[in-house]
């Protein structure tokens, strides 16, 4: 491969990344920012999920939406990233099986009135579907973040994103600038209920 045909094809990719960007749906991202917003507001906590590239961006949006801007601007919510936890997720994999790592996370931790960011590439994910179906008998909102035509999440969630594309890598690189967009746009949110007391202070 020559120079030019290498040049070619970041810049084929580059394009690819830029098309499923400007063909994302902004109304269903506006819900989801709402949905989150909502979920601040009332306490909640976020859960998120994913596998493989997605389990990486469930923990960078958990940090994303905890902590927020280096400027100091803060979201206000109180996150958990069920794919975190090695010794969990191996343990249920091992003791049930790999299908129920999130969904048993969910049981347990999931309370009404928490939101799940679900992440799924395909949408088909069996895990991710299951922690969805768990996450909604606990009274928990749902989000899906997917690609390739929104899959069997698209379906079950109460929000959904599905970036137009079947190609994994634009899929995965959309989901994280979606993660940047909701934060930002959660930033600019007033703070109408903090999700801890403040620690400290004068007595």
């Amino acid at each position: 491969m020559t120079g030019e045909e290498r040049a070619a094809r970041l810049d084929g990719y580059f394009t690819r990344v830029l098309a499923v960007l400007c063909r994302l749906d902004r109304a269903a991202v506006q819900d989801v920012v709402e949905a989150l917003a909502a979920t601040r507001d009332r306490g909640g906590t976020v859960f998120l999920c994913g596998n493989g590239g997605s389990a990486a961006t469930a923990s960078h949006m958990a940090a994303d939406l905890a902590k927020g801007a280096p400027t100091g601007e803060v979201t206000g919510l109180r996150t958990h990233s069920l794919a975190d936890s090695v010794p969990l997720l191996t343990a249920w994999g091992n003791d049930a099986d790999f299908a129920s790592v999130f969904a048993e996370q969910v049981r347990t931790l999931v309370r009404p009135g928490d939101a799940l960011i679900a992440i799924s590439a395909s949408g088909n994910s069996p895990n991710v579907l299951r922690a969805v179906e768990a996450a909604r008998a606990c009274g928990a909102v749902t989000i899906g973040l997917c690609g390739f035509g929104g899959g069997r999440l698209a379906r079950m969630v109460d929000h959904a994103v599905v970036v137009d594309s079947d190609e994994y890598g634009p899929v995965e690189d959309a989901h994280l600038v979606l993660n940047h967009a909701i934060a930002d746009a959660l930033r600019a949110l007033p703070v109408t209920r903090w999700p801890v007391a403040a620690v400290g202070g004068d007595a």
